[in-house]
């Protein structure tokens, strides 16, 4: 537990005595070129995911796929109706005798390196890194690494798209896709924020909730009938969803109350105002519909939303020094908060608990 408490102060620490990156006067933009000490922070991430030890909710599930990879004759074995990327890894970790530590480094080395270009890209990127530690780093990154890595992926294609690289941010989801299918859906999530004509949002809004059903609620539904009983089943698959929820449903409603006071640019601000519309959607099919385990996947895929909020949210109010001290703190002192109830309340949270790390069993 101390671990991750520490890595939280670390960047709390930074994101209250630093100030606000100005940007580029030529283009308006932040540089995203990562200097020493967030070659650091890559470093000591890469250290705490990548060789940790029987540590994730999903740690058993991961040894499976690895020991299954392990079996194949060959690449022109690997299933692409699967996670083809992810498999590959598994296959050639397994080849060089790494093992799921090889699988699991090289993921928490892509992943990190796009947390840190997405934070990088934001006028307060150690404010944005405390607020993905609590749940994007310590339980997403360490107990669902397919879906981390398609989100590191991910996230360096949302810092292109912002850069009006299109076809970077297509190819680099079609690439996050191989290694887990459900980063499919932030495609036509894009196309609806670059549509203005409203017939053709109407159309990719279908597209979006077809999407939606045929990854994420199809599957569930499938296991549901298969090999479960009732719907309290299902329901259990994750706990503690309404929360998580709740968690991207806050700065949504911050973003769509003070739209006009974002200084982000024209692509920017219509993609964050449909991830704001959609985590709000979110929160109201989880009354609806059974799935919740459903909704809590695609979830994941809205947290960049809360980096990008409370990283803009101190200076929205005016330029006063004291004002942004208090709303910093406000943030560190709720993301403190997660991490303390996440950890010590949280019906699965023994599975990170303690802290274990390959270096320190030699």
């Amino acid at each position: 537990m101390v671990v991750y408490w520490f890595y939280f102060l670390f960047a709390a620490f930074f994101a209250l005595v630093g100030q606000k990156r100005l940007a580029s006067p030529i283009n308006n933009q932040q540089s995203i070129n990562i200097n020493g000490l967030w070659w650091l922070f890559i470093f000591a991430l890469t250290l705490l995911i990548g060789l940790r030890h029987e540590v994730g909710g999903d740690w058993d599930n991961y040894i499976r796929i690895f020991e299954e990879v392990s079996l194949i004759d060959g690449l022109k074995d690997i299933s692409l109706s699967g996670d083809p990327g992810y498999q590959i890894l598994n296959y050639f970790s397994y080849k060089l005798g790494f093992g799921i530590y090889g699988v699991n480094v090289i993921c928490a080395l892509i992943f990190s390196i796009g947390l840190t270009m997405f934070c990088r890209n934001l006028p307060r990127p150690f404010l944005a890194l405390t607020v993905a530690i609590p749940y994007l780093i310590i339980v997403v990154s360490m107990g669902f690494s397919r879906q981390a890595v398609a989100l590191g992926i991910a996230m360096i294609g949302l810092v292109n798209l912002g850069r009006n690289n299109k076809l970077s941010f297509i190819f680099l989801i079609f690439l996050a896709t191989t290694i887990h299918k459900s980063a499919i859906l932030l495609l036509p999530i894009y196309v609806l924020s670059s549509t203005k004509n409203k017939f053709w949002s109407i159309i990719w809004l279908g597209i979006v909730a077809i999407t939606f059903f045929l990854v994420f609620v199809a599957d569930t539904l499938a296991i549901l009938y298969s090999n479960y009983t009732n719907l309290e089943d299902i329901a259990s698959q994750s706990e503690g969803a309404f929360i998580r929820l709740a968690m991207n449903l806050v700065p949504a409603c911050i973003y769509l109350f003070f739209y006009n006071r974002f200084n982000l640019s024209k692509i920017e601000k219509p993609l964050w105002r449909w991830f704001s519309i959609i985590s709000i959607g979110l929160m109201a099919l989880y009354f609806v519909i059974p799935a919740s385990s459903a909704l809590d996947r695609i979830a994941l895929y809205m947290i960049p939303l809360q980096l990008v909020i409370f990283s803009y949210l101190p200076d929205i109010f005016g330029q006063k020094n004291a004002i942004h001290r208090w709303i910093i703190l406000a943030i560190l002192f709720y993301y403190s908060l997660v991490l303390f109830v996440w950890l010590n309340f949280a019906t699965h949270s023994h599975f990170w608990l303690p802290y274990q790390n390959l270096i320190f069993l030699w």
